[in-house]
């Protein structure tokens, strides 16, 4: 009978260390849970004004990027936009080029007819000069040579004088070696008796057209007021006629 107590109050006492024990374990247990759940929470935590703080970052990043792209679209537009009107300068200018050079070679033209017009002149006189002599009355006026017959030439034309047929021998002579120049003779009066002065012209275009075989189509007699003084004149002048319709052509092109 003692030994079954003393068992029951063993087994007792064993139960209730046991039932201690597992309440101790079960306690530390839950302490732990705890634990871990407060440390769960705090990663959560941190986790969220991470995420919050990631997505802030993000959603600026973003407006940069945004920023930064429609800047750039500008930008490239801006680069289109010049790269325009500086394709569209270039070809002003080139047309504004052209244009100055197309004008400079007609500018160019009429200079050089102008001073082929003198350079054949110039030659006339000199090619005069060296034929009638340096003291022969002869001038360039308005871009034509012109020869004053003396006195003794114009008596002896009508008389068939030989002096005076030598001299208009030498005077036909340079006449033919420029055969593009025109001849004009000029019977100038000062006693208004024009029709006197014109058929002294006349008598000399032809027989410059006759006995030295000067072209007909070169050669044109007028007559003009000499006022106080009266002659005969031979005026030699390169063709205009043709350089100005050449001009007014080029005149009506830049119009």
């Amino acid at each position: 009978m003692i030994k079954y107590s003393l068992f029951l109050l063993v087994l007792t006492l064993g139960l209730t260390n046991l039932h201690a024990q597992k309440k101790s374990d079960l306690l530390l247990e839950i302490q732990n849970l705890k634990a871990s759940r407060d440390s769960i929470n705090n990663l959560y935590v941190v986790s969220k004004k991470r995420e919050t703080v990631s997505k802030t970052e993000a959603e600026s990043y973003k407006a940069q990027a945004d920023e930064l792209l429609e800047t750039n679209g500008q930008l490239m537009q801006n680069i289109n936009n010049f790269t325009k009107a500086s394709i569209e300068k270039s070809e002003n200018i080139g047309k504004t080029l052209e244009s100055l050079q197309e004008k400079e070679a007609k500018l160019k033209f009429i200079n050089d007819k102008f001073s082929s017009h003198d350079s054949i002149a110039l030659a006339i006189l000199t090619d005069l000069k060296k034929t009638l002599g340096e003291n022969s009355a002869i001038n360039v006026t308005n871009g034509a040579v012109v020869i004053s017959l003396n006195e003794a030439i114009r008596n002896g034309i009508a008389a068939k004088d030989t002096a005076a047929d030598a001299q208009l021998s030498k005077i036909a002579t340079v006449l033919n070696k420029y055969s593009d120049a025109l001849v004009t003779i000029e019977g100038v009066s000062n006693t208004g008796e024009f029709d006197v002065a014109l058929n002294q012209a006349t008598l000399l275009a032809n027989k410059f057209q006759k006995q030295f075989t000067i072209s007909n189509a070169r050669l044109m007699a007028v007559t003009k007021d000499g006022g106080f003084t009266e002659g005969l004149n031979i005026r030699i002048s390169p063709k205009f006629d043709a350089f100005y319709f050449q001009v007014r052509e080029l005149v009506k092109e830049n119009k």
